[in-house]
């Protein structure tokens, strides 16, 4: 029975969705990029089939990934993006079923993406294992924050990619979501963080060079934001608290990123307090992220109120990898990563952010033992070869019922099962 070992494993990851950039800045590029490369320095031989390429992809590991970029056509937006976006998933599998011809992998990962359906039938037709990677219930997401007119096409889609597949999810409320849309199995894995080169030890010679940089002064403590610049990421509400302590206190305020909201957030940056250090970056190179983070005393994920918040933050095991202190809304899948070893505050609410924030900007070791304790629990819980180790457990277990199904000339029938990792 095959388990963990990797000799001779070739897996096909398969992003369709050409709203991920391979080599890009964004959280979903750097999810991608991060977990190919942790497979392939566990001696994986790892092809990422991809719609679209950005540029090239800098992670430790990287170099071994295999990168196919797939030609799909020209995604429009307005009236006619979800019939692009159709098309560019057809001709996405076209390709891919028709090179798969000529290097066929040992099994798929997919990333559940909009439209894109017939992953399981490619699986099922070539007899390979497959494992579904959940991020988002990506039509719904589709249809709150943009618009979604061929919607009943879209949940078909998502149901064919997802009936009786072995799913992994990066929070609880998508594992539970992905068995209500009849996934066989779904295994939570939270999202991962580059705990090497995010080590605080590399991160204390790169602050005072890029808090000098950033124009901050030695003496004041940063709050920081990493992400992208999105309505439900509750930037304003940073803004707003961070304005409310500078009623009694000098301090920075750091946000890195970019997204429709910057403009908005930029005219409010610009009316706080004269005591206030404000710099908003836009987006910035994965290799350039830990410097930045070096540059925070304390990091804050203050997402809106969400009556279904299903993410993994990347911001938040970032930060904590890189032994900052860490102020986050209080929705459980933030508090399955963060334990004890984070403060929380209502999601949405600016009173009791800077609450939050209050008890950590003028306590320099109580920072300090919090972002120790949150680096501990990163290191053991939360690298990108942990996240690879889950995933490969699960194709391993995938390969296997294959094995067997075969040797009963059979297919076989997941018992559905939800387990954490």
């Amino acid at each position: 029975m095959i388990r963990h070992g990797t000799a001779g494993l070739e897996v096909a990851y398969l992003l369709p969705d050409p709203g991920i950039p391979v080599g890009g800045s964004k959280g979903a590029s750097v999810h991608v990029e991060s977990f190919c490369a942790a497979l392939a320095r566990r001696g994986v031989d790892v092809t990422l089939y991809a719609a679209r390429v950005a540029g090239p992809m800098t992670t430790r590991g990287s170099e071994s990934v295999r990168v196919v970029p797939i030609e799909v056509g020209t995604v429009s937006s307005g009236v006619k993006a979800d019939t692009s976006r159709i098309d560019s998933t057809e001709a996405f599998f076209d390709s891919v079923e028709r090179l798969f011809a000529f290097r066929e992998p040992s099994c798929i990962v997919e990333r559940l993406s909009l439209f894109a359906g017939r992953g399981s039938a490619l699986a099922e037709s070539l007899r390979l294992p497959r494992v579904v990677e959940i991020n988002a219930p990506v039509a719904e997401e589709r249809k709150r924050h943009f618009g979604l007119r061929l919607e009943d096409c879209a949940r078909q889609a998502e149901s064919d990619a997802l009936r009786g597949a072995r799913v992994v999810a990066v929070s609880a409320p998508l594992a539970s979501w992905a068995l209500d849309m009849g996934a066989a199995t779904a295994t939570v894995i939270a999202n991962g963080a580059d705990v090497d080169g995010l080590d605080p030890n590399l991160l204390s010679f790169l602050a005072p060079i890029t808090r000098n940089r950033l124009g901050f002064s030695k003496s004041i403590p940063v709050v920081g934001f990493v992400g992208s610049l999105k309505p439900w990421h509750g930037v304003d509400v940073l803004i707003d608290a961070v304005s409310v302590l500078a009623d009694t206190m000098q301090l920075g305020l750091l946000i890195v990123g970019d997204g429709p909201e910057r403009d908005r957030l930029s005219e409010s940056l610009g009316r706080l307090s004269p005591r206030v250090t404000a710099v908003m970056t836009g987006a910035v190179a994965l290799p350039r992220v830990a410097e930045h983070i070096a540059a925070m005393d304390i990091a804050v994920a203050p997402y809106l109120a969400n009556d279904f918040f299903y993410f993994s933050p990347l911001k938040v095991v970032e930060a904590m990898a890189a032994g900052r202190a860490v102020v986050a809304s209080d929705f459980p899948p933030i508090r399955d990563l963060l334990g004890e070893t984070g403060l929380f505050a209502i999601p949405g609410d600016s009173t009791s952010l800077a609450q939050s924030l209050g008890r950590l900007v003028g306590d320099p070791e109580g920072r300090r033992l919090l972002g120790a304790t949150a680096r501990a629990r990163a290191v053991e819980r939360s690298s990108w070869a942990a996240v690879a180790d889950a995933v490969l457990h699960e194709v391993a277990v995938a390969r296997d019922a294959h094995l067997l199904a075969d040797s009963c000339q059979t297919s076989p029938r997941d018992t559905p099962n939800w387990s954490r990792n």
